[in-house]
């Protein structure tokens, strides 16, 4: 890892720039700046090895070997980086990816785009149980009783897709408009959950009216150029009509920077970005007991008594990230080889991870 301008903390992942490794294997797991292969395998004496418990080394062969023997269900091609504290717990890399290669990550935006609105809140301009319709006309109708926090814990009933995103001759206002008055609720409004990307639109076009700004103009001045991401957009094939439930293209490191925010619950390179109660309220049940997964922009998982201990983002993509709050880490899988050929797979290196750290 090496030292980040943005931050003091692990947040960039030089090991996987992928220069100084083989062509035949370019999957180095960083000990004391060595890749554990020729610790264990070349120089072959207790003496060598750099001063890391066995406990740990072990916990390091045990993933590494893991992500070796399932690295078909990635197409051969993902990083890993596990985190804890200031420390790189585990970085793993195969294939044509590095850190600095800009992927989409699909809905793991919307972590981020819950970050975004959640800063909006804390400035008082906004509160999470406003109505929609209080910000956007259009939606006095039956969807006048919509909140935000039903929009972004996907209990809103609003649909889970529209043929209204991507639309290069849209902007986002319009987009939202024609949701507002084209389409029907799925269901009454925190009555049921539906997991869906089109109510982060919504919640997106809420915080132009407030701010009277563009949403990427708002997350930048937000969340991207406070958390290393400056050069992070939102659709860019479409940027006046953006899909903040699933638009956001970057690469792993500066998703490991944003993820370093919510790891630290608001702060990035000693600023404060969120407090920590906006955090814990991203991490917490905002559905009403409809669907305890769904927090805001993030999956609850680990839950024993309302609590839930690790969050996750998911995303169509393959790309896994997640906090674990009872062991105190995080972790981010980036790939492309897609949510279906990974998922189960990503669950089970979390399991994992969970048991040996």
């Amino acid at each position: 890892m090496p030292d980040d301008p943005n931050d003091g903390i692990d947040t960039g992942c030089k090991t996987c720039a992928g220069s100084g490794f083989s062509e035949l294997d370019s999957t180095p797991i960083p000990i004391a700046d060595r890749d554990i292969r020729s610790i264990f395998f070349q120089d072959g004496e207790a003496g060598n090895l750099p001063n890391l418990s066995p406990y740990k080394y072990r916990n390091r062969l045990d993933f590494y070997n893991f992500l070796k023997s399932h690295a078909k269900d990635y197409d051969n091609d993902l990083m890993v980086y596990i985190g804890r504290r200031d420390t790189t717990e585990f970085c793993f890399r195969q294939g044509k990816y590095n850190a600095d290669t800009k992927l989409s990550i699909m809905s793991a935006s919307k972590a981020v785009t819950a970050a975004v609105i959640m800063s909006i809140v804390e400035s008082g301009k906004l509160t999470l149980d406003d109505k929609v319709s209080k910000y956007i006309p259009s939606f006095n109708n039956e969807k006048k009783e919509i909140t935000i926090r039903q929009l972004l814990s996907h209990t809103s009933g609003i649909v889970v897709e529209s043929r209204f995103d991507s639309r290069r001759d849209l902007t986002l206002a319009q987009n939202i408009d024609s949701i507002a008055v084209r389409t029907q609720l799925l269901f009454t409004p925190g009555k049921q959950a539906l997991y869906g990307s089109v109510s982060y639109g919504v919640a997106a076009r809420v915080a132009e009216v407030i701010e009277k700004k563009t949403w990427a103009q708002i997350f930048q001045e937000r969340i991207g150029s406070k958390c290393g991401m400056k050069d992070v957009v939102y659709s860019p094939e479409h940027p006046l009509n953006p899909e903040p439930g699933y638009g956001i293209i970057c690469s792993m490191n500066e998703y490991l920077r944003f993820l370093t925010m919510i790891y630290n619950k608001g702060t990035y390179n000693g600023v404060r970005i969120l407090k920590a109660e906006s955090i814990a309220i991203m991490e917490q049940d905002n559905t009403n007991k409809v669907d305890p997964t769904y927090g805001l922009g993030l999956f609850r998982y680990e839950i024993q008594n309302g609590v839930s201990t690790e969050v996750a983002c998911l995303s169509a993509r393959g790309v896994h990230a997640w906090v674990n709050r009872s062991k105190n880490y995080y972790g981010l899988i980036f790939t492309q080889a897609g949510f279906e050929k990974t998922i189960l797979t990503n669950l089970a290196f979390r399991d994992l991870v969970r048991r040996k750290l």
